[in-house]
């Protein structure tokens, strides 16, 4: 089965207002603004993935009779790739609200021939047979989420991969079709042409961690 890639920003509804929001360098001082407006888009992602989510009937008790209503069966596990993806994945959060929670800190270690991803942290439940979402705001390269899955594997696989990014490069979105397992399925709020030799996202909208953060020092 192939890998599906939707693309938000090319549809109606506000994922473009958003990442206008979230690109616009002269609000970057202001990592409150920054964190929120990518909590948002979260949101909106939540939401778009639940559109494409196997439901089932549920049934409850009203102080007037009975009634039913088609919820997503089944909750996936949301893999937060630390520590950029925080604000998006609680925006995901925010619409799976009973969903598990997976962290990940895998993040670029610089060196004079470029980088390498290191992971040093995962706390995770087991995503044996589960629905996985890997929640990362720069699909970029697509290193990180290689190195992400790998890590959330180690004690087996899940039935389903789903990607979740703000935005998404060309060569990464690639990258990551051809690494990530077959039939993963991609939902991004937009796609943009090219990386830079630091492997940043243009035009993109800078470094996310450290718009919502804070600059930290490189190692």
């Amino acid at each position: 089965m192939a890998s599906s890639v939707r693309i938000l920003n090319e549809h109606p509804g506000m994922a473009g207002q958003l990442l206008l929001n979230l690109r616009d360098a002269s609000a970057h001082q202001d990592k409150a603004a920054f964190r929120w407006n990518m909590q948002r888009l979260g949101r909106e992602l939540g939401s778009a993935l639940a559109q494409s989510w196997e439901m089932a009937e549920v049934a409850c008790q009203t102080p007037l009779g009975e009634a039913t209503e088609r919820v997503p069966s089944g909750q996936p596990v949301l893999a937060c790739i630390l520590r950029a993806a925080m604000p998006l994945h609680q925006g995901m959060l925010d619409v799976w609200d009973k969903a598990d929670s997976a962290f990940v800190s895998a993040y670029r270690k610089h060196h004079d021939r470029g980088f390498d991803i290191e992971v040093e942290y995962l706390g995770a439940p087991s995503v044996a047979g589960r629905q996985l979402v890997l929640v990362d705001p720069m699909l970029a390269t697509g290193a990180s989420l290689q190195a992400a899955y790998d890590a959330l594997c180690e004690q087996g696989a899940p039935d389903q991969l789903h990607v979740v990014s703000a935005i998404a490069s060309r060569d990464g979105l690639r990258n990551a079709q051809a690494w990530l397992p077959e039939g993963t399925a991609f939902l991004v709020g937009g796609v943009d042409p090219t990386l830079d030799e630091r492997g940043y996202i243009v035009p993109g909208l800078g470094d996310a961690g450290d718009l919502a953060f804070g600059p930290k020092s490189r190692s």
